[in-house]
């Protein structure tokens, strides 16, 4: 089911909410490696983020709060993937009561390169955006190596990749680089699960998982042997197992 709500939503599966926030792709269309089989367990929900205006991480909050109401609940697992991850720790602050499971993949309450977000944020925008796209295209590439994405499988990321708009994608990069809720992860009363893959060669997740645990009072944490940045994308994880567990 597609809804024709603002944002719009899709919908698979039955049982218990859960929706997944996409990482700086913002296309939603990444996820579907897991989807499946999350899909015996949960009502899934993906969607495309914001990628115009100048939006915030209230907004991007409020949009999810916006999904959970127009799909008549009150609760819903929160699932955020690297960018993604940081817009569900945001929601879990605004809106905790919303939160019935937090779950935070490859991400970070505060990202440690500063000079290197701004920088990339800077050059992610207009032109800057299409110029960088074979470093973009590299760096995504030895990532998906490391994950051991099929062939096939890559070309579905190439496909949705393309559809990134450049002015989300650097706005979404600006909000990376003035994140700072470190100090506030302690209000975080929600059950919280942090995964991270132990090969991420895109930020620490391991170091930065056990940081955010160790500061919230119903976290755990996953490592995941082997895994990158994108885990998501290939064998060496399946959410539905680990959140049945």
């Amino acid at each position: 089911m597609i809804s024709q709500a603002s944002p719009q939503y899709r919908v698979e599966g039955s049982g218990p909410l859960l929706i997944y926030i996409a990482g700086l792709d913002g296309t939603g269309q990444l996820f579907f490696k897991q989807t499946a089989p999350l899909t015996h367990l949960y009502r899934v929900v993906t969607f495309r983020s914001r990628d115009q205006g100048r939006f915030t991480y209230e907004d991007l909050s409020d949009d999810l709060a916006e999904i959970i109401r127009d799909l008549g609940q009150k609760q819903a697992t929160i699932l955020g993937e690297s960018f993604g991850g940081t817009v569900a720790l945001n929601f879990a602050l605004s809106y905790p009561q919303m939160v019935n499971r937090l779950v935070v993949i490859n991400s970070f309450p505060r990202f440690r390169k500063r000079f290197t977000i701004r920088l990339g944020a800077m050059l992610a925008s207009g032109l800057s955006f299409q110029l960088l796209w074979p470093l973009r295209r590299a760096a995504n590439t030895l990532g998906l190596l490391v994950d051991g994405v099929s062939r096939e499988d890559r070309r579905s990321f190439w496909k949705a990749i393309r559809t990134v708009n450049a002015e989300g994608y650097a706005r979404r990069l600006e909000l990376i680089a003035e994140l700072n809720i470190e100090d506030r992860l302690s209000e975080i009363q929600s059950p919280a699960l942090f995964i991270a893959g132990e090969r991420d060669l895109l930020i620490p997740s391991v170091r930065e998982a056990q940081a955010m645990a160790a500061r919230m009072p119903n976290a755990t944490m996953k490592i995941i042997k082997g895994a990158g940045h994108a885990c998501l994308m290939g064998n060496r994880i399946s959410l539905a197992e680990l959140l049945a567990e």
